[in-house]
């Protein structure tokens, strides 16, 4: 497949990644637009900026729309010529759309396609100790469900390993956005002089799909079945950007962040799992089954600091109700954000 000659590019979705892909492209003296939604153009992307500032910073023209399948603008700016990028897209799109991109709407998905599919990718590969990670250029197809399914032939491709001192799903983001900066201009510049893809279907045989996750239902650590080890990743899977994993103290909820699995002897039994035992170097340090764990942020619901609160003996909890609920609770979002 052939993508040359360039005229303009359409960026779909929010991140990042658009905003420096953007940025590039308008360097580059190549005609650049982005429709984004609006949970995407209110997130916050660094720390006092959202998406929206970004875009403005760059001043790269933008569309905010609860359905891109309605705007009329956008089948007028589609020409031969064109090339249409989704980025985290809100939306899947209809057939006339896929239509009039003639093969040239592409899905970058920042996993190792076909496994993680689904949402919550990072969350899910720190719970299962992952480092092998990937990123996919894919044709949109009118299979495609977004967030749920892709099945689009794979355009291009790239594999690498995260580093050991990749622990939390911010540094995953960290570098996706690094890397796959890199990787779309490869295959825009390579695509701009003509190389011809291989187009390659999936291998549905290496599937993996987990579905998508909301923190504040999710995040309850389940001290009486976990041992240290599952605990101390499931803290980190919910770090930051999140809000951090949940359990109670003396009845109300607090959020642990900062886990570190720490080296002991003592093989405790599941009872001390939960306890308090420690205050030590800024730390808390809670007894686990087969272990321990220490945790550098303690806060409440609201963000709140709760580590100088914590005292030895204390006893952190999850109820029956809460993990009952969190493996039964299924996440839908769309364009507007989690639908109840």
């Amino acid at each position: 497949m052939r993508y040359d000659p360039i005229d303009n590019i359409i960026l779909f979705g929010g991140s990042l990644t658009i905003v420096g892909l953007a940025e590039w492209l308008k360097n580059e003296s190549v005609d650049v637009k982005i429709y984004t939604s609006k949970r995407h153009s209110i997130e916050r992307l660094t720390k006092d900026k959202n998406l929206e500032d970004l875009i403005n910073e760059i001043n790269v023209p933008y569309v905010i729309t609860e359905d891109i399948n309605i705007e009329n603008t956008l089948t007028d700016e589609i020409t031969p010529n064109t090339i249409g990028i989704g980025i985290g897209e809100a939306w899947s799109f209809n057939p006339s759309i896929i239509d009039a991109f003639g093969g040239k709407l592409l899905d970058f998905m920042g996993i190792p396609l076909p496994r993680y599919r689904g949402g919550a990718h990072y969350t899910w590969m720190i719970l299962a100790d992952e480092k092998n990670n990937g990123m996919r250029l894919q044709v949109i197809n009118e299979e495609m469900i977004q967030g749920v399914f892709d099945s689009g032939e794979i355009v291009d491709s790239i594999d690498y390993q995260m580093l050991v001192t990749d622990v939390k799903p911010s540094d995953y983001f960290a570098r996706e956005v690094k890397e796959s900066i890199e990787f779309i201009k490869s295959f825009l510049l390579e695509a701009r002089e003509g190389k011809d893809f291989e187009l390659k279907a999936i291998d549905e045989s290496k599937s993996l799909y987990l579905p998508r996750l909301y923190t504040d239902v999710h995040a309850w650590i389940d001290w009486r079945r976990w041992n240290a080890n599952e605990i101390e990743r499931f803290i980190r899977a919910f770090d930051d950007p999140y809000m951090g994993a949940r359990t109670t103290i003396n009845g109300s909820s607090i959020r642990l962040k900062d886990a570190v699995l720490i080296s002991d002897s003592v093989n405790y039994h599941p009872f001390q799992s939960g306890l308090v035992v420690r205050k030590y170097n800024d730390q808390v340090m809670i007894c686990c089954s087969g272990g321990m764990v220490a945790v550098s942020k303690i806060t409440d619901d609201g963000g709140n600091d709760l580590m100088n609160a914590i005292n030895i003996g204390d006893r952190l909890f999850t109820s029956e109700d809460e993990i009952e609920k969190s493996l039964n609770y299924s996440a839908v979002y769309d364009s507007a954000g989690l639908k109840d």
